[in-house]
């Protein structure tokens, strides 16, 4: 990903944003993104190592991103297919939001300040015992593109609810080392599931 920045949701993210002129591409139409909110949990773990996030979620394991700002393209063509304008869908969004993990001896690693879209291509700024002023970098790609479904509510402006489920998060090599750096070797290896988010989006 080369330093390649989410949502995030994943992800989805609470957004807010004034209005803009809409960019027209053929059937295209890019628009800011509304409101919406993302919950991810924690799927990774480590004996000894605690999870602190900085927005609590619905259990013990999860945060929240919020505050996001960025815009989405949407193809109007298919307008009567919820299915396919929801896969048509292309996000890119910035984000508050992250967790903190830490040892009893006092190392650690924080996340936060997302950058990214839904195909994945993600960086957090990283924070550690040896770079307490932090690093960008790519912390997690989305494993599969999410579950998107659709509801259009205006195709004149574009306004269309969307619903996510099941991203999965997997490691990305540079956020591993980071963590085994701060905790030990073979903490955690590129590839593993980090976590699994849910959220919403109104375009």
């Amino acid at each position: 990903m080369s330093r390649r920045t989410i949502l995030a949701i994943a992800s989805a993210t609470v957004l807010t944003a004034a209005a803009a002129p809409f960019a027209f591409a053929g059937s295209f139409v890019t628009v800011p993104l509304g409101t919406g909110a993302a919950e991810c949990r924690l799927a990774w773990q480590k004996d000894g190592v605690t999870f602190k996030p900085f927005l609590p979620g619905s259990d013990p394991t999860a945060f929240r991103l919020v505050g996001a700002t960025g815009t989405a393209t949407i193809d109007l063509a298919s307008v009567g297919n919820p299915i396919a304008l929801a896969n048509s869908v292309y996000i890119r969004a910035t984000t508050r939001g992250g967790f903190t993990l830490t040892d009893a001896a006092g190392h650690y690693v924080q996340i936060s300040t997302s950058d990214g879209s839904l195909t994945g291509d993600t960086s957090f700024t990283v924070q550690t015992a040896l770079d307490p002023a932090g690093t960008r970098m790519s912390v997690f790609d989305i494993a599969a593109r999410p579950t998107i479904t659709g509801d259009v509510r205006s195709v004149v402006p574009p306004r269309v609810d969307l619903a996510l489920s099941d991203a999965r998060l997997s490691v990305q090599p540079e956020f591993a080392n980071a963590v085994n750096e701060a905790f030990g070797p073979g903490s955690m290896a590129p590839g593993d599931l980090l976590a699994t988010c849910t959220g919403t989006v109104s375009i």
